[in-house]
């Protein structure tokens, strides 16, 4: 279900028509479960997960870069709700 989401969010933005709020809510989720499989990847291999030759913890910690470079998971969301509530911010700029 996810990826049928960011394909979608992806041909709209190819054509013009994907709002910040959808492009939050695809990069969140992208992250969200990109971490999750890296995490679970790390534990399913046990003690071989964290030698560099398997390349898992290498993914592990590019994926936590990405996460954080692409925005935060809660960021993210926050953009998103921001536009599906019609504006109102659950963070208020001083």
């Amino acid at each position: 279900m996810m990826n049928s989401h960011l394909i979608l969010v992806s041909q709209a933005m190819d054509a013009g028509r994907s709002t910040l709020g959808q492009v939050g809510r695809a990069k969140s989720q992208a992250s969200y479960r990109g971490r999750e499989v890296v995490r679970l990847a790390r534990e399913v291999c046990g003690g071989n997960g964290i030698i560099l030759d398997n390349h898992v913890m290498k993914s592990l910690m590019d994926m936590e870069a990405m996460h954080t470079y692409e925005g935060t998971y809660e960021i993210n969301t926050l953009v998103s709700g921001r536009e599906l509530t019609g504006g109102i911010s659950a963070v208020k700029a001083k």
